[in-house]
């Protein structure tokens, strides 16, 4: 997302004839989710288990969400959000006869969470007394064993996937910079101006998308720190009042807060670090509210026209979807 030519070498990856990831300084993103639903029903499906009043049998384990690991920079951060569903029938000992049927919920496993601080519902299907008794003794019996896989399994999910993308990042080429240099500075002879102009040709960027979330959820992802370091990198800087600065992907996105309306709009100067020092653009981003989703439509004035692929490639790829996969706003499969 720099002009050809300005780019900062440690960006430059498929742009470099053996498109390789210099330094690991590219952001890349390794998928654990098969992974960490495969664990889960190795865990929980298909399992027996027996108390002094009760028998019953873990069946079908269903989850949904995702598992990512992204690396930039040479660090790693782990996201996972995962709603994991087990189905569940058995006996009381007092009604063997009777077989009971329900469904133990885990709606929310998150990294923002501590391992074992994650909400579990029971449901059973048949209100009776002994329906009522046949759950609550599962509960009492099975939530000891999730409070204790879960964390154990989440443990492990961070040794597998941290450990593979550590051995990836010391296996990543390391940049020579002088041939680096070279590769920058050199320019082809299409590249050599005929005359300088006078200045760039400013064309507008315009991106709409749709976000599984309120205004109000989606919002924060652009003024709360901890949630911009969550998908733009763990060195990003802002402060989100009126003139307040902020910087982003490594110092390459730099700007400024002009107007702050929350939940609906937010106006920023907006620049790359690569840009002329006198070239400033503006972003006009609306949040609207539509059937319980969020229209989002970003308004880019300004970007050379040089820069327009690359700059909307950008809020796409690097914003819409990465604020999608990191929050789950892109919902679930």
């Amino acid at each position: 997302m720099a002009l050809k030519g300005q780019e900062d070498p440690r960006w430059i990856v498929q742009e470099r004839e053996d498109g390789k990831n210099v330094n690991a300084w590219h952001w890349t993103e390794t998928d654990f989710s098969k992974w960490a639903k495969n664990k889960l029903t190795e865990l929980f499906e298909n399992k027996n288990y027996e108390t002094s009043d009760i028998t019953y049998t873990t069946k079908k384990v269903t989850t949904q969400g995702d598992v990512s690991v992204n690396t930039r920079k040479k660090k790693t951060f782990l996201f996972y959000e995962l709603d994991v569903s087990i189905t569940y029938e058995g006996t009381l000992k007092s009604n063997p006869n009777t077989t009971f049927k329900g469904t133990i919920h885990l709606p929310y496993i998150s990294e923002e969470n501590d391992d074992d601080d994650f909400e579990i519902k029971y449901s059973v299907e048949g209100d009776s007394n002994d329906h009522q008794s046949f759950k609550d003794q599962v509960r009492a019996n099975f939530t000891p064993i999730l409070k204790e896989k879960i964390p154990a399994m989440l443990k492990e999910l961070r040794d597998v996937a941290l450990g593979t993308t550590q051995m990836q990042l010391k296996a990543a080429p390391i940049a020579k910079l002088d041939k680096l240099e070279q590769t920058i500075v050199t320019p082809t002879p299409t590249s050599v101006p005929v005359s300088k102009p006078s200045g760039p040709r400013l064309v507008t960027v315009t991106v709409t998308e749709k976000f599984v979330c309120r205004p109000m959820d989606l919002f924060p992802c652009f003024v709360e720190l901890n949630r911009v370091k969550a998908y733009a990198g763990g060195d990003a800087q802002l402060n989100p009042v009126k003139g307040g600065k902020f910087s982003m992907f490594g110092g390459a996105v730099l700007g400024e807060f002009v107007d702050i309306e929350m939940p609906t709009k937010i106006v920023q100067k907006w620049r790359f670090s690569a840009w002329p020092e006198d070239l400033w653009s503006n972003v006009t981003m609306v949040f609207e509210e539509k059937n319980g989703k969020t229209v989002l439509t970003i308004t880019h004035k300004g970007v050379p026209e040089s820069d327009q692929e690359r700059t909307q490639g950008g809020w796409v790829d690097n914003f819409c979807r990465r604020i999608k996969g990191v929050f789950g706003f892109g919902g679930l499969n």
